[in-house]
């Protein structure tokens, strides 16, 4: 929790430090998960939506940082016995990325912009709902104080961007580097695509 906290200060004293020339830009994207455990995967629907501002360091060489609201939903049925159950999964996450760009123009109008760079991530919430009629209704927090797995999590992200005057349209992936399950005997890792549209202010 600390970890973050840092980093978003951080992300504070970079936009304070470079206001003068700083771009805003708020945007969406469509950001499925995919959780690994073992050799098991379970994959999520995912959106986000955020904001973030680019400073420019030296000859198109930027970097930009800023804050996303990501939420992952899962949805799930199953039969046994002829009695269907119904579960449903939300989590919902605070990204701070921080990416280093570069921005390649290719005319008036149009550049292309690389970037990569750490996203620290804080999980908010999630929990798994289950319904059936046997049952009944029941639910699991997965950060309750029993619980092993972890909020934070730190990705390495990479992409690029596409920019038509003040439009984006951009993609790319983020590799989750850390063991979200604070047990011994298991581990669990997030990683995800992720596509979005764009507009700089």
């Amino acid at each position: 929790m600390k970890k973050a906290f840092a980093i978003v200060a951080l992300a504070a004293a970079m936009f304070v430090a470079g206001n003068v020339q700083a771009q805003s830009t708020i945007y969406a994207t469509y950001a499925p998960e995919t959780f690994v455990a073992g050799s098991s995967n379970t994959n999520y629907q995912g959106f986000s939506v955020g904001f973030s501002q680019n400073v420019d360091l030296y000859k198109g060489i930027g970097v930009a940082a800023g804050a996303q609201f990501r939420m992952n939903m899962r949805s799930t049925t199953q039969t046994i016995w002829g009695i269907t159950g119904k579960t449903n999964e939300t989590q919902t996450i605070i990204d701070v990325p921080i990416l280093f760009n570069y921005k390649v123009d290719i005319n008036r109008d149009l550049s292309i912009v690389p970037f990569v760079g750490p996203m620290p991530s804080l999980a908010l919430t999630g929990v798994t709902k289950g319904a059936d009629p046997i049952f009944g209704e029941n639910s699991y927090e997965w950060y309750s104080d029993n619980s092993n797995q972890s909020r934070f999590n730190l990705y390495a992200v990479f992409g690029a961007d596409v920019k038509f005057t003040n439009f984006n349209l951009f993609g790319g992936y983020r590799l989750g580097l850390l063991d979200l399950d604070k047990s011994d005997n298991a581990s669990l890792k997030a990683n995800g695509f992720f596509v979005g549209l764009g507009f700089t202010l």
